[in-house]
C-alpha cells in the first residue's frame, strides 16, 4: 500500500484534529489490527500539530555554516519566529556569573546560569557527534539523513536562541522518522516544527536541572504517593531511593531508552495530542508502569537492584500501551480534581490486575518483609535460570 493510499484512508476516517485526536489515538481506532496497515504516523502528527492557521511555524531553513569558527551570540532581546541572522559577539562575561551580571542584550532562560555561550563550530561539533552514534534506526546510516538531521537541529537552536542539549538528536530522530518518506526540503521542515512543538513543552520541564529536579520530587513524588503510598514508602523510605536518580532518562528522552520504538511512538501519539499537560501525563504514565511491576520491585534487596529494574524495565510487563495511557489519562483526572481517595483505589486495582498473585498473598500475610524475602528468593532463582 502506498503512502497516498494510507493518507486518503485517514482523511476519510478522521475528517477533524478534535476526532483524530480523541476517537484515532486515545479511543485506540488507529491501532485496530483491521487499521494498523493505513497508520501514517507522519500525517498525524502533522495533522495533530502543524495547522495552518500557526504563525509560527518555521518556513525557510538556514544552511549549515561552513566556516562558523567566530564566537557567536545565540541569546538576542529580538526573538521574532522566523530564522534569525547570526551576529558576531565580544564574550565579556564569565558563564558561572549571575543572571545580573549578564549582558542587558542576553536572554536567561529560567535557572540556566551556567549555561556556556559557545561558539557555532563547537555546536555543531556536538551536534555531529550525536548524530554521528544516533543508532534509533537504520535510516541515520545515511550521509543524507546525517546532514539532514544535523540542518535540522542547527536551525532549531538559531530559532529558538538556545543552547544545544545531549538527547535533543534522539528525540528530533524519532519525529524525522517519521517523515522520511517526504521531499527533501519538506521532510526538514516538518521535522523542525514538530520537534519544536515538542520541545516547547518538554524542554523547560525536562532539560532545565532546577525544574526537573521539582518535577521529581514535588509532583512525580505526589502522584506516585497519593496514587500507591506503600509503594512509595517502599522506594523512598524502605530503600531511601532518590526518584530523580532514574527518572532523569525516562523523561528527558521520553521513553526513547527504556521500550521497543514501536511501543513508545504509540506513547508520543498521546503525548502529542496535549489533551493533558505534558509534564502531568509522563508523571502519571511513569506511575502506571511503577504499578505494573510492584512484585519486582518488591523483590528488590537494595536501591542497585531497583534502579536495574527501572533502567531495564521486565518487557513482559508492559501493558497495552491504549490501555496504559487511558489509565495514565484517569490518574491524572482524579489528581487535578484532587479526588486523593479515588487516587488511592486506581492505582489498588491496577495493582491487583498486573501483579494479581503476588497480590492476594500480601492482602493474607502480616509478615510483609518475609514476604519480601520469598519474593526475592524466586527472583534469584529466577535470574539464575535464565543465565
Amino acid at each position: 500500500m502506498n503512502n497516498l493510499d494510507q493518507i486518503e484512508h485517514l482523511v476519510s476516517r478522521y475528517e477533524t484534529r478534535e476526532e483524530l485526536a480523541k476517537r484515532g489515538v486515545w479511543g485506540g481506532a488507529l491501532y485496530r489490527a483491521e487499521e494498523v496497515p493505513f497508520l501514517d504516523r507522519g500525517w498525524c502528527w502533522k495533522t495533530l500539530l502543524l495547522g495552518d492557521e500557526d504563525e509560527l511555524l518555521v518556513t525557510e531553513l538556514a544552511e549549515v555554516p561552513e566556516d562558523s569558527s567566530t564566537t557567536t551570540q545565540w541569546y538576542s532581546s529580538d526573538r521574532q519566529p522566523q530564522v534569525r541572522n547570526l551576529t558576531s559577539e565580544q564574550v565579556s562575561t564569565h558563564p558561572l556569573m549571575e543572571t545580573s551580571s549578564a549582558q542587558p542584550n542576553s536572554v536567561q532562560e529560567p535557572d540556566d546560569r551556567l549555561k556556556e555561550k559557545i561558539s557555532v563550530q563547537e555546536t555543531l561539533e556536538i551536534v555531529r557527534l550525536d548524530v554521528s552514534r544516533l543508532l534509533l534506526h537504520p535510516i541515520f546510516e545515511s550521509a543524507e539523513s546525517k546532514r539532514e538531521m544535523i540542518q535540522i537541529l542547527y536551525n532549531y537552536v538559531i530559532h529558538n536562541q538556545t543552547s544545544y542539549k545531549q538527547g535533543y538528536h534522539e528525540l528530533c530522530g524519532a519525529v524525522y522518522i517519521q517523515m522520511a518518506n517526504e521531499e527533501p526540503e519538506n521532510r526538514k521542515l516538518n521535522t523542525l516544527n514538530i520537534f519544536n512543538k515538542l520541545m516547547q513543552r518538554a524542554r523547560p520541564i525536562f532539560y532545565e536541572e532546577a525544574t526537573l529536579l521539582d518535577f521529581a520530587q514535588s509532583k512525580f513524588d505526589r502522584i506516585l504517593r497519593l496514587a500507591v503510598p506503600n509503594l512509595h514508602k517502599l522506594l523512598t523510605k524502605h530503600h531511601g531511593l532518590d526518584n530523580a536518580v532514574w527518572l532523569i532518562r525516562w523523561t528527558r528522552l521520553l521513553f526513547l531508552r527504556e521500550f521497543d520504538l514501536n511501543y513508545v511512538l504509540r506513547i508520543w501519539d498521546h503525548l502529542l495530542t496535549f489533551m493533558v499537560p505534558l509534564e502531568d501525563l509522563v508523571a502519571c504514565c511513569v506511575v502506571v508502569l511503577l504499578i505494573a511491576i510492584t512484585r519486582d520491585l518488591y523483590s528488590c534487596e537494595d536501591q542497585g537492584e531497583i534502579i536495574s529494574i527501572l533502567l531495564h524495565y521486565p518487557r513482559d510487563k508492559l501493558i497495552d500501551c491504549v490501555e496504559l495511557m487511558k489509565q495514565s489519562a484517569s490518574l491524572f483526572e482524579l489528581y487535578a480534581t484532587k479526588r486523593y481517595d479515588d487516587m488511592q483505589s486506581l492505582g489498588d486495582n491496577l495493582c491487583r490486575i498486573h501483579n494479581r498473585d503476588w497480590y492476594d498473598k500480601q492482602t493474607q500475610v502480616s509478615d510483609h518483609n518475609r514476604l519480601r524475602l520469598e519474593e526475592r528468593l524466586k527472583r534469584r532463582v529466577g535470574l539464575r535460570l535464565k543465565k
